[in-house]
């Protein structure tokens, strides 16, 4: 199959290296790739990278009459804090943005598309207890999660009135190897905490480092968008992404200190203080898709410094 995917960041290399080990063909379309990055990540083999901004629907209908893909996959956009500053940059690009991904494909009579949204969606102020399912209520009163819940409503309208196969992906706290030019402040801190390891002296976990969240690791995101691509019953449907359960700073403790037995690892005072929100239900991704995760914690991050260590860090 030929795949599609817009954003050259972690998530769209790690599920383009995910769909050409299975065998398929990547365009990737961005708007200023970083081409070691996708070359360290995504792999130079069955991938094309293509350079192009979301804002700019002719281009977008160019690059997909070019790659006429099967799927596509819409990843690009940007995050946290970087959506506020200033507020209407943000909506533009993530929801002015989306709403031409949407329109491109179903134009161009694209089969699949595979929407990548967050579990930031859900009404987490007023969600007490977990497992946390897709059909739990939505809402955002910031712009970062504003934003991401009107993309997955524009985007039921459109599979509603076009008849468009259409799926929603929706990953936890997603860490891994990246250049974190959207903005996520979540990937900053583990990509600091990774540099860390890869130094010398003591290593101090601050709150930023250890949550408590579902921290998954960007190739386990990368496989279950990958799956979503051709799973049979996926359509219409929204799915969580992540680790299946909560990690906080005991975990990383016991994670950093026998990943690197000859140095000192603690905790900074007050750090993983904070309030955990309740796991997500990873059962639709398990029975439709396939998922399971494949790193928890300690594999993650040991993944993750063995990729640093080789390639260097993108920020």
């Amino acid at each position: 199959m030929k795949i599609f995917i817009t954003g050259a960041g972690m998530i769209g290399c790690h599920t383009a290296r995910e769909l050409t080990l299975e065998g398929h063909r990547v365009h990737i379309y961005d708007l200023n790739p970083d081409p070691a990055y996708v070359a360290a990540i995504a792999g130079s083999q069955r991938v094309t990278t293509l350079r192009g901004d979301l804002l700019d629907l002719p281009n977008l209908l160019r690059a997909l009459s070019r790659a006429k893909p099967d799927v596509v996959v819409h990843t690009a956009g940007l995050i946290g804090g970087q959506v506020e500053s200033p507020p209407y940059r943000g909506f533009r690009t993530n929801t002015v943005g989306s709403v031409n991904v949407f329109e491109a494909c179903q134009l161009s009579r694209v089969k699949r598309l595979v929407h990548v949204s967050t579990f930031g969606v859900y009404d987490w102020a007023n969600i007490r207890k977990g497992p946390v399912r897709e059909d739990s209520p939505r809402w955002g009163n910031r712009f970062y999660p504003a934003t991401k819940v009107a993309n997955e409503v524009l985007l039921d309208a459109y599979e509603n009135y076009y008849g468009m196969d259409c799926v929603r992906i929706r990953p936890t706290g997603v860490y891994g190897p990246g250049h974190y030019r959207g903005g996520s402040g979540g990937g900053i801190a583990m990509n600091d905490l990774v540099r860390a390891c890869l130094g010398e002296g003591a290593i101090q976990l601050e709150d930023r480092h250890v949550g408590p969240n579902d921290f998954v690791y960007a190739a386990d995101v990368g496989r279950g968008i990958a799956l979503a691509c051709t799973a049979k019953d996926a359509p219409g449907k929204s799915f969580n992404v992540g680790a299946g359960q909560v990690y906080g700073p005991q975990d990383f403790l016991r994670a950093l200190r026998k990943l690197l037995p000859d140095r000192s690892v603690e905790l900074a005072e007050g750090a993983g203080q904070g309030k955990a929100r309740p796991r997500v239900d990873l059962s639709a991704a398990s029975r439709i898709l396939g998922y399971k995760p494949q790193f928890p914690l300690e594999k993650g991050l040991k993944h993750y410094i063995e990729v640093s260590r080789r390639h260097g860090f993108w920020n």
